[in-house]
This record gives C-alpha cells, structure tokens and sequence, in this order.
C-alpha cells in the first residue's frame, strides 16, 4: 500500500533515534572519489568530518552503485539529492550529488536523517532538509529556485524609480552580496543597464498612458509650471487631467523637461506645443491652467490663437486660459501681511534662535515644564518666507506659546525679539483671519478630486469676508483688508467664467445658489439680476457648442454609413441639407431634436431629492449619462479642470528629491525617466511639511530649503 510524505517523514523521524555505527571517511581517488561522513552521537545526532585515509587498503576500489529493485525500492525525499553507493567492503553510503559527501546507510534498516541535515557546501540552501517542501500531488518542489534575470532587473528599475538612490546602486559591493546571498544564480548588472532598463520602464508606461489619454471619452485639462533645480538648469513640468470612461478623474505627469532661457511667452509656447504634439493630444485639449506670471499670460495668449484657428476650441478660447486660484489667495494674504511685517519678523527671529541655540531651546522646553504647558505637546513650526501658508502655520503654533515667550524673556537678557503684547494680539487676530484662506488654499490644491465646482462659493466666501473685516473696529485690520481687497479685486474680473459654471452644473445648486451666492455681493438688485443671468446666458452658449459638435459628429457618422451603401441612389435625397442631418442624428441617438436643445433647461427644472451635505458629483452624471448625453460630457470636462498648480509643485517636490546636490550630473532626460515613470504619488499634503523646533511631532520633517539651514536632509 502507497504510504503518503507525512507517513514517509514519521518513519525517518523515528530511525533517526536508532543508533548509528560508526564509519570512516574514506577519499578515493579521482575520478570517483567521495567523502565519507557518519553520526557518532545519537543524542544529538552530530555529523563527524573525518579525514580520509589514503593507506587503507580499500582505498582505490571503485564504489559500486547499488541495484535498485521493487523490494529494496528508495522512497525517501532525500534521494532527490543523494545517490545510493555501495562499496567493495560491503558498506553502502548515500552519496551527496553535488559536493560528493557520503553518510552511512543500511538498506534493511533505513536511516536517512543525517542526510537530511548535511550542509552542502555547493548548494544554495542551507542544508537538504530545508530545501524538501511538503509535497503535491506526489512531486516533490525545492525551496531554491532559478532567478529570473528579466524579472530581477525590473525590479531593481522599480528600486532606483521609487526610492530616489543612485544608478550605482547595483554596483554597489554590498548589495550585491546579499543579492548573491539569497540566490547563486544572481547575475549583477552595471549602472548602465540599471539606467537603461529604467528608460525601457519610462518608454513602456508612455505608451500605456498614450492609449488612455486616446480612449479618454472627454477633453483633456492641463497644468503646467516651471522650476529651477540646484543645477540651475531651467524644467517645465505637463500634467493631464482628465476623465476615463469610469467617470474617474485621473491625473498623468506627461512631461518633465528641460527648459533651456529665454523663458518668455513665445519660448514657453513652443515647448509647450511640442510636448502636446508628442502626445498626440492637442484636438483634445480644452484649456491650461497656469499660475500669475506675465510670461505665462503671453505664453497662454500664443496658445489660444493658435488652437483657434485649428478650431479645435470651443467658443472661441474664451474659457482656455485658467489662472491659478491657489497662487491669487497667496498674492492676496502676502499684500495683507505687509502690514504686520514687525510682529512677524519678531516671531521668526524668535523661532529661529530656539533653532540655531540648544541652550535657548532647552531653557525654552525648561519653561514649558515649570508653567505646566508640557502636556500641549504640540510644536513650534518655521516658517519659509516664500510660502505664506508656512507662515501661517508658525504664527499659529506660537500663540500657544506665548507665556512661554514672555517668560523666556525674563531670564535670558540675550532674547530681544519677543513680541510686544500689542503685536501679540495683532498676531492673534490675524491668525484668525488667516485660517479661512488657510483651509480655503487646501480645498483648492486638490488634484484627487473635483475642484472646478468648489471655486464660486469659496471666493464669494473670500469676498464676503473682506467686505466684512473692512469694517472691523481694529484699525489695523481695516488696513490690512484695505490692501487685500485692492489685489482681490485686480484678479477677481481675470478669473475664468466657465468656473462659475461649474457650481451650476452641481445638481444641489444650480442657478439658485448662484443667485442667492450673488445677493451677498450685490445689494442691487438690477446688478444681482445682471449677474445671474451672465452666467446663466454663458452656460447655456456653452452647452450650444457642445450640442453642435454633438450633432456634427453624428452627422459625419451617419453620413459614412450612408456613403458605404450608396449603389447608384438618390445621393443627394441620402445627404440631405445640413437642417435634416441634424434630425438624423438626433434620431440616430434615440431622441428628438426638442428633448435636445432642452437638456440643460430640463437639468435646471429638475428638482434635487437627494442628500445636500454629501454628493460625489462624477457619479451623479455617470448616472445621468443617459439622460443628459450633452450635457453630461460638458459637465465632466469642466469639472475637469485644476483650478491650481499644486500638482506641478508635486512634481518638482520630487523632482528636488531626485535631483539632490549629490546627484547634479545627473542627465535631464534620465531625471525625467525617473520622475515621470513614478507611481501616483505626487500627493498634494506632501507638497510641504514644517520642521517642528522643539521635537514634540515627530513626523513633522523638513522638507526643501529653510533659511539658515546648513544641512538639507532630502531622504
């Protein structure tokens, strides 16, 4: 009877326990020479290397292999490694296939556990035992296994991608160790095959996101920014947004080039067209999204023109051009902190001596203990004075700190910034005011999800408040918002229309929110009137054009069909004037030219039933698809559109990442591999992380350059 592997290694685990006689090592000469090892314990079942013995008067006999017969039939796992010796003196062996060592084995009584524990000097596993695996199906598998080579290369590309670490990884001795370590097979690679298998992977994901962008149902967004690396050399980053055919909004680094000065409008253009052409992409773009500068107004000016006269616009461009609403909230607070320059001088002055004295900072945390504020835990963030919203954030982690300032200020006669307390009621009331366009910018750097539809009732709200704290009782914040409403102001009539269109085109607000919206801006009621129905007549020129193109495209595949058919008919009964091929392709849709053009009236009369505070948006259109075909595919490529930057800003994070001060030779086109094969994860919340002073948050790192920094800590 077929006894089963458990079986098998039960019946070795109880020979094992039966004693062994001794053997000697016996070396034979060549070519069949083996070693010859044996237990001598059998408590602990030691294996006993002995020298061979050349003056034995058996040596010389060649070993005879022994017959195997039914009756004396080998079952053990272990033969898979050892072959049976028998000889001239009547001993019989297993014998290791590999490295020729020999443990004693007595047929009748069995005994192969010995064998199971030798360490292979020319195997990869440690010894024979580990390497027997429970068995399947009766066939035996190993635990060692043959590398592929093609398999590991791709994944050292993954690595060096992934982990911002240098080409010569590979080359590195150690690393290559411990890869010939886990496996013999492993053969190393050069830094210039790591290089080159990186720009394979770069080349491949190109051509994947070539074909979505090209099956994309919808137009296709763009943002764009420039940056310099610590090379000085000039890069311009491409990314996509767009819809997929799931209704999911995806977002694509496309490009990530050198930019080679004068970065003027004309420049900024033709590399720009020169990416789009290279993607094949420009009869779907819809518009761009750049930040304030004047080069990028003139470079977005060049654009327009030029994708008008291709006709490839819809009305005429006037919705191409989208400024950055991140970096006019930025333009905005940084004209208001203008006039609080001291009080926040004092405090960055004062945050910055905790950083650069330890005997300050522990006199500081010292304070903190004796006032009983140790349990905030909370801590002191530096600012970077390019970035307001760091500013911020300092501001307001210092506030809590105040009596610890104050105090700081008693006993160390060195510590002249502390603010005065007027400054420090200043600096409370304008954190306070901060916080809105703090949080406001978070909502608006989104890239992950619709932000297009959230831009009306976020800068109404802006405008609200301005007109509210310009009749604060403080006369300092009078004059602060005196100085932002004149920036809002400047930006607020070059801000896009088509993004008041997009709150419409949210079914929990329609016109009416714009309405009730408006009144909060405009008491009058002939100018309210005014408003709405601007954007009410834009929105519905808007969706005109969409049905138009609608329609022309139906009609030119009607038209196709018809022409594959003709055999000598009434061609021009088939064509028909461009009047009857609009009610063909209306027809050829399933619907009637009245529900048509009523799509967007009909949108706007239905009534919403479902949830206010909580709609994902894109799946309420994907379900409305069938209902709104027009409609529906104006609305997604409008909520489309980035109202900011940050995504670019991601990148270069990165890109600050890769290109390090230890990596400036690095080639621009291998820096570009690198950068844009990436995985998604140019996460907006990564895009800057404050350094807290006094060590109470651990996870808050520094990332990017801080002034007075000596040491910039990229990894």
């Amino acid at each position: 009877m077929h006894r089963t592997t458990e079986q098998q290694i039960e019946e070795l685990l109880d020979l094992d326990q039966r004693q062994m006689s001794s053997v000697q090592e016996q070396e034979l000469p060549e070519p069949d020479h083996y070693k010859d090892v044996m237990s001598v314990d059998d408590e602990d079942d030691d294996v006993e290397m002995l020298d061979s013995v050349n003056e034995d008067p058996t040596v010389g006999c060649a070993p005879a292999q022994v017959a195997r017969g039914k009756k004396n039939r080998l079952r053990s796992e272990v033969w898979e490694f050892f072959k049976l010796v028998k000889y001239k003196d009547g001993t019989t062996k297993g014998v290791c296939k590999a490295c020729n060592v020999g443990y004693k084995y007595e047929i009748q009584r069995g005994g192969t556990s010995a064998m199971k524990r030798h360490k292979c000097i020319k195997r990869q596993s440690m010894d024979v035992g580990q390497m027997i695996l429970a068995s399947q199906n009766s066939q035996l598998s190993t635990r060692v296994r043959k590398v592929d080579q093609m398999k590991l290369r791709d994944l050292f590309s993954a690595l060096l991608i992934a982990r911002n670490v240098p080409f010569s990884l590979v080359e590195w001795k150690e690393f290559r160790d411990i890869c010939a370590y886990l496996n013999d097979d492993f053969k190393p690679i050069s830094r210039n095959t790591g290089k080159a298998d990186v720009v394979k992977k770069h080349k491949a994901q190109k051509e994947v996101i070539l074909n979505r962008l090209k099956l994309s149902p919808g137009r296709i967004c763009l943002t764009s920014d420039m940056w310099t690396s610590v090379t000085t050399t000039g890069y311009i980053s491409l990314i996509a947004h767009y819809l997929d055919k799931d209704w999911v909004l995806q977002k694509k680094l496309l490009n990530f080039s050198p930019l080679s000065p004068p970065h003027t409008g004309e420049h900024l253009s033709s590399k720009l067209f020169a990416m789009i052409e290279d993607w094949g992409i420009e009869e779907k773009v819809s518009n761009i999204t750049l930040d304030n500068a004047a080069n990028n107004g003139a470079c977005a000016g060049i654009m327009k023109s030029r994708l008008v006269a291709k006709k490839i616009l819809l009305n005429d461009g006037k919705y191409f051009h989208v400024r950055c609403c991140a970096h006019i909230l930025a333009l905005i607070v940084k004209e208001g902190l203008t006039k609080i320059d001291p009080a926040v001088l004092k405090i960055r002055a004062s945050v910055k001596s905790l950083k650069k004295s330890q005997v300050r900072k522990q006199k500081f945390l010292d304070i903190v203990e004796i006032l009983g504020m140790s349990g905030l835990k909370k801590g002191i963030r530096q600012d970077v004075k390019t970035r307001w919203n760091s500013t911020y954030l300092m501001l307001d982690s210092c506030i809590l700190y105040k009596p610890v300032f104050s105090h700081l200020k008693l006993v160390d006669s060195d510590y002249e910034d502390c603010p005065t307390n007027e400054e420090w009621e200043q600096i409370e009331v304008v954190t306070k005011f901060l916080k809105v366009f703090h949080e406001l910018t978070k909502v608006f750097s989104g890239s992950k999800y619709p932000t297009s539809n959230l831009y009306f009732e976020r800068i109404c709200q802006v405008q609200v408040l301005l007109n509210k704290e310009s009749r604060s009782n403080i006369e300092f914040i009078r004059n602060m918002v005196k100085e932002m409403q004149a920036k809002f102001d400047s930006y607020w009539k070059e801000l896009s229309p088509v993004l008041a269109m997009a709150v419409v085109l949210d079914p929990r607000s329609k016109m009416n929110f714009v309405k009730f919206t408006n009144s909060k801006l405009y008491p009058d009621e002939r100018e309210l009137e005014c408003q709405v129905n601007k954007v009410h007549s834009n929105i519905k020129e808007l969706f005109n054009e969409y049905y138009t193109l609608s329609s022309s495209r139906a009609s030119n595949s009607c038209a196709a069909q018809n022409l594959s058919v003709q055999n000598g008919g009434n061609f021009a009964a088939q064509e028909g004037s461009d009047f009857f091929q609009e009610y063909v392709a209306t027809q050829e849709r399933g619907g009637n030219v009245l529900t048509d053009l009523s799509e967007l009236d009909e949108y706007l009369g239905e009534t919403y039933r479902g949830c206010l505070n909580s709609l994902d948006i894109l799946n309420y259109w994907k379900n409305h698809e069938q209902q709104y075909p027009v409609l529906s595919r104006m609305a997604g490529d409008i909520l489309s559109i980035p109202i900011s930057t940050v995504a670019s800003e991601s990148a270069f994070s990165i890109g600050g990442r890769v290109i390090d001060r230890f990596r400036s030779s690095l080639l621009p086109e291998n820096a570009e591999a690198l950068i844009t094969t990436r995985k998604e994860d140019m996460d907006e919340d990564n895009v800057i992380v404050e350094e807290d002073i006094l060590g109470f948050e651990p996870d808050a790192v520094e990332d990017g350059a801080v002034e007075d920094v000596k040491e910039i800590h990229i990894e």
